[in-house]
């Protein structure tokens, strides 16, 4: 009787609740996905998730976007600054952080153990950055890692093998997947959301880095909105993205 009496209740809410509509990047939706499953449980307020490259919904996101997500705080700060006049930059909030790491073709054929094998030996790598174009979260993260050796000759063998630089990570997936590349410079969260698409290996830990998921409000934000920028904090939320390789 409880639950149907629950039920009955958040039915009605939902026609009392305006719904709330986020935008973003592709992975870091995976795990907002199931979140807005259990937020909508539990308030019965629904929440609209839209993602993909920027220029895919960035018209729609001009006439009714109630927050924005980010898969890394640069490419967070580039989007949030296309829509300035709605969202103040100053408000990204970081929430959660996840480490890049090598996917490479099943059974890892290369036997690479790290990224320095990326750059001495013969591979083919594809790594997404936005050169100037597009709003990424890769933008950069090779460079940033193989750096740190601080040898370079090595940051130049590896540059050499990079067989293709793509927009977002839908592309460098799809290089990827069609072969064209044999390992592809990643993020966890997207192993853990496509367990099929090859092996990780992970970066030395001294080379590694991490980027962040973060999400900022538009100036003025509902109530709806803020609720669930709150929920992302609790603990399903933290469970959610922990499961998609995300920690706090």
């Amino acid at each position: 009787m409880k639950k149907l009496l629950l039920s009955l209740a958040l039915m009605s809410n939902a026609f009392l609740f305006a719904d709330v509509n986020i935008y973003g990047p592709g992975g870091p939706h995976t795990a907002l996905i199931d979140v807005a499953k259990e937020f909508k449980k539990d308030t019965g307020i629904n929440v609209n998730v839209n993602f993909g490259p920027q220029k895919t919904w960035q018209d729609k996101a001009e006439k009714n976007a109630d927050a924005l997500f980010g898969a890394s705080d640069q490419s967070a700060l580039a989007i949030a600054s296309d829509f300035n006049n709605s969202f103040d930059i100053k408000a990204i909030k970081p929430l959660y952080f996840r480490e890049a790491i090598i996917l490479t073709q099943k059974g890892n054929p290369l036997k690479i153990k790290g990224l320095k094998d990326l750059a001495n030996k013969k591979v083919r790598i594809v790594v997404p950055d936005g050169a100037g174009k597009s709003n990424t979260s890769g933008t950069g993260v090779w460079e940033d890692m193989i750096g740190r050796t601080q040898d370079i000759e090595l940051i130049s063998k590896f540059r050499q093998n990079i067989v293709a630089y793509t927009p977002n990570s839908g592309s460098a997936r799809k290089a990827f997947l069609d072969n064209q590349a044999d390992v592809w410079i990643t993020w966890l969260d997207w192993a853990k959301s496509n367990p099929d698409f090859g092996d990780v290996v992970s970066i030395e830990k001294d080379l590694v880095v991490y980027r962040t998921f973060n999400i900022v409000m538009k100036n003025n934000a509902s109530n709806e909105t803020k609720q669930f920028v709150d929920y992302l904090s609790g603990k399903k939320a933290q469970e959610i993205f922990k499961k998609y390789g995300w920690r706090q």
